[in-house]
Formats: C-alpha cells, sequence, structure tokens
C-alpha cells in the first residue's frame, strides 16, 4: 500500500493552493472526515453535492459526476461509503479517475480500514489518499487542543483534557462532544472542582486502581446526588465482568450497569486484579450492601474505605 497523506499535511497543501481534483479519505474517524471536508469546501467554495451509498442509487452519483452544466465549471461531488458499490461500478469509478480531463472535485470516503483490498490500493493510487482514522493519543491531544481553542472552549488544566481522550477517546468527535456538554453546564468554563462525572467513571478509576482519581470520583458522585447503594451495583457489575472475563467468559457478560467503554477494558482491568482477590472483594460489597440495607448508620466512610483499599490492593 503507498503511504497516506497525514490530515495535518493535506489541509496545508490546501491552504498553499496544492489541491488536487480527487481525495480518497481513508478511516473511520467521521470528525476527521467531515473536517477535511470542509475545510476543502472553504477553500474552494463551489457547490457541492453529498451521496451516502446504501441509501442513494449507485446511478445518481454517476449522472452527477457525468453531467455537464453550460454554467458551472466545477462542482464537489463527496461520496461516502464506497464500499457498498458493485463490482461493475467500481470498474466505472476508476476509470473516471484515471481520466485526467474530470471537470469535478471528488471526495471519496471509507470508513473500513482494510490493507489488503485491491479496489482501495487503485483508490489510493489514482487519487490523494488521506489517514483519518483515529489518531493515538498524543497526536488526538494536538487535535482537541486545536479545536478548543478554536472554539474558544476554556479548560485551565491540562490534565482534564488527558482525562477526558482517556474516557471517551474511541474518537475525536467523542472527545469534544463530552467537553461540550461539561463546558455548556459549567457556565463555560472547566476545571478540576466542576468536571462531570458519571458512574462508569467510577468503575474505570478502580478498574485501574487508580486511587486519587477514585476518591476525587466518589466525593463528585456523592455531591451529585448519587446514592451508595447505586455505587455498590455498579462496582459489583464490574468486578462480575473482570471475573468473568479472567475465567475465559469473555462474551457470557451482559450487564446494564457496565457500558461499551468499560467492557472493552476489561483486559486492561484483568492484569491488576487475580480471581481470589476480586472474590473477597465481591464478598466485601455484599456486607456493605446489606449494612446499607439493614442499618440506620452513614455508611459514605465505609465505601470510601473499601474503594480505598481495593485500590491500594489491601485484597491481595
Amino acid at each position: 500500500m503507498n503511504k497516506l497523506f497525514s490530515l495535518g499535511q493535506a489541509i496545508k497543501n490546501i491552504r498553499n493552493n496544492k489541491i488536487s481534483s480527487s481525495y480518497f479519505l481513508y478511516g473511520n474517524d467521521i470528525f476527521m472526515q467531515d473536517f477535511f471536508i470542509e475545510e476543502f469546501k472553504k477553500k474552494i467554495n463551489i457547490n457541492s453535492y453529498l451521496y451516502y451509498l446504501g441509501y442513494d442509487q449507485e446511478e445518481n452519483f454517476f449522472n452527477e459526476i457525468s453531467n455537464l452544466s453550460l454554467f458551472d465549471s466545477k462542482k464537489l461531488i463527496i461520496i461516502k461509503n464506497i464500499s457498498r458499490l458493485t463490482v461493475k461500478s467500481k470498474k466505472k469509478l476508476l476509470e473516471y479517475l484515471s481520466d485526467s480531463k474530470s471537470d469535478n472535485y471528488l471526495i471519496l470516503v471509507k470508513n473500513n480500514f482494510d490493507s489488503r483490498n485491491k479496489f482501495v490500493d487503485s483508490l489510493i493510487k489514482e487519487s490523494t489518499p488521506i489517514d483519518v482514522r483515529t489518531p493515538f493519543e498524543s497526536k488526538m491531544k494536538e487535535w482537541v487542543n486545536y479545536i478548543i481553542k478554536k472554539e474558544k472552549i476554556t479548560i485551565q488544566d491540562n490534565k482534564i483534557i488527558e482525562d477526558y481522550i482517556d474516557a471517551y477517546g474511541d474518537n475525536i468527535s467523542n472527545v469534544i462532544n463530552y467537553i461540550k456538554i461539561d463546558f455548556l453546564s459549567n457556565n463555560n468554563s472547566i476545571n478540576i472542582y466542576n468536571r462531570n462525572y458519571y458512574l462508569w467513571h467510577f468503575q474505570d478509576s478502580i478498574g485501574k486502581k487508580d486511587l486519587n482519581k477514585s476518591i476525587d470520583i466518589f466525593s463528585s458522585l456523592l455531591l451529585n446526588g448519587n446514592s451508595i447503594n447505586l455505587m455498590i451495583i455498579y462496582l459489583f457489575s464490574l468486578f462480575e465482568g473482570i471475573y468473568e472475563f479472567l475465567k475465559n467468559k469473555k462474551n457470557s457478560h451482559n450487564n446494564f450497569f457496565v457500558n461499551k467503554i468499560i467492557k472493552n477494558r476489561f483486559n486492561i482491568y484483568s492484569r491488576n486484579y487475580s480471581i481470589n482477590e476480586i472474590e473477597h472483594i465481591i464478598l466485601k460489597l455484599k456486607e456493605l450492601d446489606f449494612l446499607s440495607k439493614n442499618s440506620s448508620i452513614n455508611i459514605n466512610n465505609s465505601a470510601l474505605c473499601l474503594s480505598t483499599n481495593i485500590c491500594s490492593g489491601y485484597y491481595e
């Protein structure tokens, strides 16, 4: 496979008037796809047409690229989900791309990254290919900083950005969307004191045995009205999932209290716990649950102590 341009390189070329007639966006990060498309639109400032194969018919797209106008010299045509093209249409598209006399700009988008694909290899050869896969954490941090600066979002501690990436870093869109939610709900500013946390964040920090973060999230959840009983349920579900993962029952855990992010991290959490340790923790959670339902005493401190012991490896 030929080398793909990075998104940053591609944007720089466009701004320097190094513009190609066709681009191939290869990768599943929707934000990066849309970012390139919007930057390209701003640069060329012509009519654009979007086709999503699977919803739009192939013949409509081909009619558009072959339709000549007496008045418009060029137009931008964006085709998403190009893997849905038939074999015949793929051949027709490649023939169009190889024609240097094209009167249109074309942006082709494929989400699934497949390095062993002859059609993809041909697209890379016949167009300007751009890597729009979700970047690694260091590059993602650069993009997030760029976007929040552009959006005039104030985040007072750089560590907070790292937390968002750690929690929502499946793609850039997720990270930015959750930052915007917290930003708008906290008087247009985010700091370590008004950061919004959810119960799955508590599961994540406990799973990683991150003591300081677990204590911060625990306090935040209590202040925001979450009950100890609900925290116990979430912790019990977390350790039930890790236990099943360690027992090689990777597909058996289906629980409302464990979201997709947590499930995808069982392999990480399982490195921090042994089966024997989890059995002790589950026993302690059951004892705490019994106390919370059958005693009038405040068990907040007991719950905090249990969380501290878990992160400290007390039950190993």
